[in-house]
């Protein structure tokens, strides 16, 4: 009887791990982190090893701030499955965030080589190679992901916001203005699409698309920064905008 009763608390532990992930998840996804992170904790002490708790854990941190504590949470996944992509895309998000970019290029340059498909670790390379002023290798790194998922918004994003730093705004805008009119795009799409027109010297679109997110005294400060990066060499308009912390977000760690 008493190894049965053993047995019943062992699955309800089970179940208490499975509803808490589930229902974090749900929360994480619909960014309600103050809630998804407490789940997580729940589901933890249910299963102080759960690899999906800990997962969603590292990157319900990450969205919140907590780069430190997600790190954490990505490294435990890796001790138990080194071949983890999801942990070790969210392990270089988390070092990129705590400005290690070349750490997280070494996380990055394993994954890829387990998998030269994960477009979401792709992207990832593509913004600490940008990170670290290598605009044509990021751009080749973009490009690798977008023939496995065209679709893939911040992999676009990432990729005209690369051009316009390079300069190449024509390109940059071809890229951009087709994603900023698409039901997907948010802020960051039109402020890198602002940023493209900017270095093209089409003021008025650069200001029209600033609009969207922006007053107007905003969208005219945001123009005058832009006119000034607009007028640095290469290398410094790169090394301004790697100071910028809006700039270079677009990561997306989750699985």
């Amino acid at each position: 009887m008493a190894a049965c009763g053993s047995d019943v608390g062992s699955e309800g532990k089970g179940d208490d791990y499975t509803v808490s992930v589930k229902q974090a998840d749900e929360a994480r996804r619909a960014g309600d982190f103050d809630s998804a992170i407490p789940l997580y904790g729940r589901a933890l002490q249910a299963k102080p090893d759960g690899v999906e708790a800990k997962l969603g854990l590292g990157q319900s941190y990450l969205s919140v701030g907590l780069p430190d504590e997600a790190a954490a949470m990505f490294r435990d996944v890796l001790q138990r499955r080194e071949s983890d992509q999801a942990a070790r895309r969210g392990l270089a998000t988390a070092m990129i965030a705590m400005g290690h970019a070349s750490l997280a290029e070494k996380q990055l340059e394993a994954a890829v080589q387990a998998d030269p498909r994960d477009f979401r670790t792709l992207n990832a390379y593509g913004v600490v190679l940008d990170m670290q002023g290598q605009h044509a290798q990021a751009q080749a790194r973009y490009r690798q992901g977008i023939d496995v998922a065209p679709d893939f918004l911040a992999l676009r994003s990432n990729y005209g916001l690369s051009l316009a730093i390079a300069g190449q705004a024509q390109e940059a805008i071809a890229q951009l203005a087709p994603l900023a009119s698409s039901r997907a795009a948010d802020g960051r799409v039109r402020q890198n699409l602002a940023f493209a027109y900017a270095m093209a010297g089409d003021f008025e679109s650069c200001l029209r698309a600033s609009r969207v997110d922006l007053d107007e005294a905003s969208a005219q400060r945001q123009l005058q920064y832009f006119i000034q990066l607009k007028n640095l060499p290469v290398e410094a308009r790169s090394a301004e905008l790697r100071r910028n912390p809006n700039f270079f977000p677009q990561t997306a760690a989750g699985g």
